[in-house]
């Protein structure tokens, strides 16, 4: 009866210095999912269970303590914490332990095991938690958790780590690991093995380290935001820079930032694990606080700036991320957003919008010389779209020119009157379709360019579909075209993404920064002298002016005649 309260009174000391202990610790948690609610069999090596106790206490987990009088103390600290103590081991009361284990998990409690045994080898795995996982179909989930500073105790076998009062922690929780009944126990055994000492060797050194490719790297899940809201170029520039950093980290969960418009464009992209709205036309103290817990709740490891204004800016503030970079975007890192992240240069000014972009994906150790910008189109949605074609009487056995007079900017626009002696070349010298394009309401008084064009032109043949398509249905569209016309504008950056044969008719910008980029679509502009401005509003648009239809025409068939 002494030794039995002297053991309560040493586990109750010890339930108290660890609380104390834990209580001063700064613990970042890393994947934790939905390992709170669902039912798991948690897997842990001796020695590095200090920071999984505390932070999993009061959550309905039955762990196993050895028969010894270590293990009765470890149990009276274990009840003390809100856990269910079985005793027994692999040296001793196996068997009964784990009928009692089983028992408890039927019940839908959580199961913990230090996996190494109670007398090891160290960081070797026993066969009991892979039965319990096998057994009860239960996924079995490796956990690790490891403070910054630490007292080892070199004595002790396991090598027991106890964190220094108030160091910074983490615990992290790898993905779950299914053992299937036929699985091999042994080989899975080796399976459990390698994913904990992964995790040992995340929290034990490279959670710490600043080095951000080796954190990534053995981070067994980093989560990563992309903050590229808006336009619909600018989501298209930034896809081969996404792209490179999956195929460096497939590991990865990415996250993109886009607002409501331009959602349409990287919807179901594979590249994509969660893609999450702005919606503007909801923006509200509320609404913002609301995306500020969503944001914060997700913990990210590392947010990417490829807007570089304030608005991305302050998504990146409200993001938290651990590590933060941005690419000098078009014009560099403008409205105080340098303020915010690590601003990535290109190497030279006169870079492309894309490879401004893939300078990040470069500082990050990934591979940038394939571009890939990774869209998928879906027979069904093809299929789609070649109904909604044929119910505008389009015989799909001709080929189909679009055409599309809008763009952001007044100033980059060709003259109407210039589209519709383009369209009645053409259909005079070609059997075609033609095919009109554009927003339902379009930017800077974009609405009605498809009335002047029709009215304007002398031929009977142009199809209307100016605001039939959402930003899916296009890239479907652009998939069945033989030759896409229009200004510097999203559309024309999404076909030249698609490789599709594309004529685009530029004006005052930088094609060289900001242009189509590379693809199977042919520039014409101009030069005069006021090159490049960003006068959007410009009434004298001598760089539209001095294209000519023969200009735009000659292209457009010469890529009618080479296919």
């Amino acid at each position: 009866m002494k030794i039995y309260n002297k053991t309560k009174i040493i586990s109750y000391i010890g339930w108290i210095l660890m609380n104390v202990l834990g209580k001063t610790l700064r613990i970042r948690i890393i994947n934790l999912v939905d390992y709170i609610n669902d039912q798991y069999v948690y897997a842990f090596w001796h020695g590095e269970q200090f920071v999984p106790f505390y932070v999993n206490k009061k959550m309905n987990v039955v762990i196993m303590s050895s028969m010894s009088k270590d293990g009765e103390i470890q149990s009276g600290i274990l009840e003390n914490f809100g856990y269910i103590a079985v005793r027994g081991s692999s040296s001793r009361g196996a068997e009964k332990a784990l009928v009692e284990t089983l028992r408890y998990a039927k019940k839908g409690y959580k199961v913990a095991f230090a996996v190494d045994g109670p007398k090891g080898p160290l960081h070797k795995v026993k066969p009991g938690i892979l039965f319990i996982s096998q057994r009860l179909g239960i996924p079995l989930v490796p956990l690790c958790g490891f403070a910054k500073n630490v007292k080892v105790l070199d004595r002790a076998w396991d090598k027991y780590k106890i964190p220094i009062p108030f160091s910074k922690a983490i615990i992290i929780y790898g993905n779950p690991i299914k053992i299937e009944p036929s699985d091999n126990l042994d080989e899975k055994a080796i399976v459990v093995e390698q994913e904990l000492n992964k995790l040992s060797e995340f929290v034990s050194k490279y959670a710490w380290s600043k080095d951000i490719k080796q954190y990534l790297e053995y981070h067994p899940q980093p989560k990563i935001l992309i903050v590229q809201p808006s336009r619909m170029g600018d989501i298209i520039f930034s896809l081969p820079t996404v792209s490179a950093i999956k195929k460096q980290y497939p590991h990865a969960h990415i996250s993109w930032i886009v607002d409501e418009r331009c959602a349409g464009i990287i919807k179901d992209n594979n590249l994509i694990d969660d893609l999450i709205i702005f919606d503007r036309t909801k923006v509200s103290i509320s609404y913002i606080a609301k995306f500020y817990k969503k944001l914060r709740a997700n913990k990210y490891d590392l947010s990417i700036d490829l807007h570089g204004l304030f608005k991305s800016a302050f998504i990146v503030k409200l993001a938290g991320a651990k590590f933060k970079l941005a690419s000098s975007s078009t014009n560099g890192m403008r409205e105080l957003s340098w303020m915010f992240s690590k601003e990535i240069k290109p190497e030279t000014v006169e870079t492309h919008c894309i490879e401004r972009h893939l300078a990040v994906a470069k500082y990050l150790g990934c591979q940038t010389d394939k571009l890939d910008y990774n869209i998928t189109v879906k027979d069904d949605e093809i299929e789609n779209i070649k109904s909604i074609l044929q119910k505008e009487n389009i015989d799909l056995s001709k080929k189909i020119i679009a055409v599309h007079p809008g763009g952001g900017w007044i100033s980059r626009r060709w003259q109407t009157e210039k589209f519709a002696q383009l369209i009645d070349l053409l259909t005079e010298k070609f059997d075609v379709n033609i095919v009109l394009i554009g927003g339902k309401e379009g930017g800077a008084s974009e609405k009605g360019l498809n009335e002047e064009i029709i009215s304007q032109s002398k031929t009977k043949k142009i199809v209307d579909l100016t605001g039939k398509f959402n930003l899916k249905e296009l890239i479907s569209f652009f998939k069945i075209c033989s030759v896409f016309v229009a200004n510097e504008a999203g559309p024309m950056h999404i076909a030249t993404a698609l490789g599709i044969e594309a004529v685009a008719i530029l004006g005052p910008t930088n094609a060289l920064r900001t242009g189509p980029y590379k693809g199977n679509t042919t520039i014409i502009q101009k030069k005069v002298e006021c090159q490049p401005c960003r006068n959007r509003n410009c009434t004298k648009v001598d760089c539209m002016k001095l294209i000519s239809v023969e200009d735009v025409f000659e292209t457009v068939k010469q890529k009618l005649t080479a296919k």
